[in-house]
């Protein structure tokens, strides 16, 4: 299988109310990740879950959702879609190729701990994901990462390599003219 390689521009943080109306009016299809704590946790927040929306984003960032409801302090929510092209040929499942892998990408690698699904074993093709993050201007990026479990780059070559999941030092700032 070729390698896949998907480009994540993430947006936020937006608090749960800020979330609800960008999810209904600013996003289609895309990613969500829910950063905060749950009940009985102490320490600094912690990436709590990781999912996908296909084409629903609204419907899955609200209290309905079984997971995200559990986390209740200190709730922030990024939204990604992806900057970068997807695989070519025709599409076996609804669920957008780059959009899947990527999130077995992050959830494998990083192991949020609401997530249950794609814990358990490694993507099934060689995957590469790179995030940037954007604040909510849409226009403005982030310098450093929103948070320090977060890799910059996550290069998953297969099950005979391990995989790089890599964050950068600050970057430098260059110009180009």
């Amino acid at each position: 299988m070729k390698h896949l390689v998907t480009v994540l521009d993430w947006y936020g943080p937006y608090n749960y109310e800020e979330a609800l109306t960008a999810a209904k009016s600013d996003f289609a299809d895309g990613m969500y990740l829910c950063v905060g704590k749950v009940k009985s946790e102490r320490g600094s927040p912690k990436i709590q879950y990781v999912g996908i929306a296909g084409k629903e984003l609204k419907t899955r960032v609200g209290d309905n959702h079984h997971k995200l409801k559990l986390v209740t302090r200190d709730r922030q929510f990024w939204f990604g879609e992806i900057g970068s092209l997807g695989p070519p040929g025709k599409n076996a499942k609804k669920t957008n190729a780059s959009l899947d892998f990527a999130e077995w990408a992050l959830v494998y690698f990083l192991q949020p701990p609401l997530n249950n699904k794609k814990t358990k074993s490694p993507p099934k093709r060689p995957v590469t994901v790179l995030n940037r993050w954007w604040r909510k201007d849409y226009r403005t990026p982030w310098i450093k990462r929103p948070h320090p479990d977060w890799p910059d780059l996550i290069d998953y070559l297969g099950l005979e390599i391990k995989a790089k999941v890599v964050w950068f030092k600050s970057p430098r700032r260059m110009d180009v003219s």
